[in-house]
């Protein structure tokens, strides 16, 4: 009966590392919803639109604006990566991102310094 079990969950993980019908079962992806809308926190402010535009405010730092995307990690976190418009920049700004409940998100910055940002 043991090598029935180990058997059988070795075939679904082959499968799914192939790409057999198991694949979306073995890890699925993150559905974390997109942060859409205007937050702003007690340093950040930031302005997600529907058409993926974007508006990055910290204070001493110039304004980004540009395109956002959002790639969910979990059903409750994900990365959002701000792409400037400004000519000459390839940069991309990434953070990580938790959801605390419908109107306020945890939002991290590259150094670990995080702030509280709410639906304005």
């Amino acid at each position: 009966m043991k090598g029935i079990v180990c058997c059988g969950w070795l075939a679904a993980v082959v499968a799914g590392a192939l790409g057999g019908c198991a694949a979306n079962s073995v890890n699925p992806p993150g559905n974390a919803a997109p942060p859409i809308g205007s937050w702003k926190g007690s340093v950040v402010t930031v302005d997600l639109g529907s058409d993926g535009r974007a508006v990055y405010k910290e204070p001493r730092v110039p304004e980004l604006t540009g395109r956002w995307e959002w790639l969910p990690t979990t059903e409750a976190e994900g990365i959002l990566v701000l792409t400037s418009s400004a000519p000459n920049s390839a940069n991309q700004l990434r953070f990580p991102m938790t959801w605390l409940n419908k109107n306020e998100l945890r939002f991290c910055d590259g150094n670990d310094h995080c702030d509280t940002l709410s639906r304005r």
